[in-house]
């Protein structure tokens, strides 16, 4: 599901923890719950299908361990 183009799900007033969906460019569809969001991933070049990163306000900030569970 594509958020409402004014729903900005990495934008609240804490960064997200968000899985990667796919990688194109400098941008990654990232999965929170079942909304998909657009994010830079400049400061994660490396970053990976099924990896998980910490987001805010559209930016890939940095790649954070799965959790088991």
């Amino acid at each position: 599901m594509i958020p409402h183009p004014e729903t900005c799900v990495t934008c609240g007033d804490v960064a997200v923890v968000a899985e990667v969906v796919e990688v194109e460019g400098s941008e990654a569809l990232v999965r929170v719950g079942d909304d998909t969001e657009r994010v830079g991933i400049d400061l994660v070049p490396d970053a990976g299908p099924g990896d998980v990163v910490l987001c805010h306000a559209g930016i890939a900030l940095e790649r954070v361990e799965k959790v088991a569970g």
